[in-house]
């Protein structure tokens, strides 16, 4: 089965042509604006993807979004970071235009199943994944099978709400975790105190900063506050966030193993790092869809 996986983000639309083995015969990475600009989202995602797969036979179509899905991952519910991506029944309109099976998901679902498949972390028990980058990225496997939620959205770590923050953010609300723990709180970090530095810098020239020390605490609560509640048998941790330069691994992980509950489930913490890969979700999206269809 060749799979088109397909991950949307809020500034690059990656797509490939997964063959069983999970090599990739065709890759692109393209703005996302690139793909979207008729104001017809339907339209004009069903239109890309027959370009792309011109000359290839495919059997069927995964789609990642960094966005709330439905119970039945048939429609796309929110899409905080890509506005223009609500209430769309994407799986439905794809198959009548495309003639294959879609499955839709979280694009972070589709990064846990690369991860656990690279890994090798075993389906049975629960498994959480959690990937810093602009936002935070948080998903749950049971025994393989991604935790939903009665309405589709379980794993919204990074919209827990910060006593005290006021600042606002894209899913509606205000003061949410991933605008202190992630890409965006690095990002004002860096505006407001540290202009002359680089992004991709701040953690090698400014790591002892109190404004620094205290996002890396944020981070790691974020870790904990989900250990603790779930006990989870073995936890991810990724994204572009961690893999800066100079990123403080050490004070991250002396942070996380403080807040964790004793003597469990410190005394058994499972931490694994995963490495950023541009095809990550591309290959992990694949991956869900061969066991979706499967029945798995």
């Amino acid at each position: 089965m060749t799979v088109l996986s397909i991950d949307i983000g809020g500034t690059n639309f990656r797509a490939g042509a997964v063959l069983e083995d999970g090599s990739v015969i065709k890759f692109e990475k393209v703005p996302t604006p690139s793909v979207f600009c008729s104001g017809d989202v339907l339209a004009d995602l069903a239109g890309h993807l027959k370009a792309f797969s011109e000359g290839l036979t495919i059997d069927a179509v995964a789609i990642g979004f960094p966005a709330t899905l439905d119970r039945d991952r048939k429609r796309v519910v929110q899409a905080p970071n890509i506005p223009f991506m609500e209430d769309l029944p994407v799986c439905d309109y794809l198959e009548e235009a495309l003639g294959v099976p879609v499955v839709a998901e979280r694009d972070v679902t589709f990064a846990l199943c690369f991860d656990t498949d690279k890994y090798d972390v075993p389906d049975e028990g629960l498994v959480c994944g959690i990937y810093f980058g602009t936002g935070i990225g948080n998903a749950f496997l049971l025994d393989g099978k991604p935790l939903t939620g009665r309405h589709g959205a379980a794993g919204e770590l990074g919209h827990i709400p910060v006593p005290g923050c006021t600042i606002p953010c894209g899913c509606g609300n205000v003061g949410c975790l991933e605008a202190v723990a992630g890409g965006k709180a690095i990002a004002r970090i860096q505006r407001e105190r540290f202009p002359e530095t680089g992004i991709g810098d701040m953690f090698a020239f400014h790591s002892e900063d109190p404004a620094i020390v205290e996002l890396i605490e944020r981070m790691a609560s974020a870790v904990t506050t989900e250990v603790n509640i779930l006990d989870p048998d073995c936890v991810l941790l990724g994204g572009g966030v961690l893999t800066m330069k100079g990123f403080p691994r050490d004070l991250f992980e002396e942070y996380i193993r403080s807040q964790t509950r004793k003597p469990f489930p410190l005394n058994d913490l499972k931490l694994l790092y995963t490495e950023d890969e541009p095809d990550k979700s591309v290959i992990g999206g694949a991956i869900y869809a061969r066991r979706k269809l499967a029945g798995r």
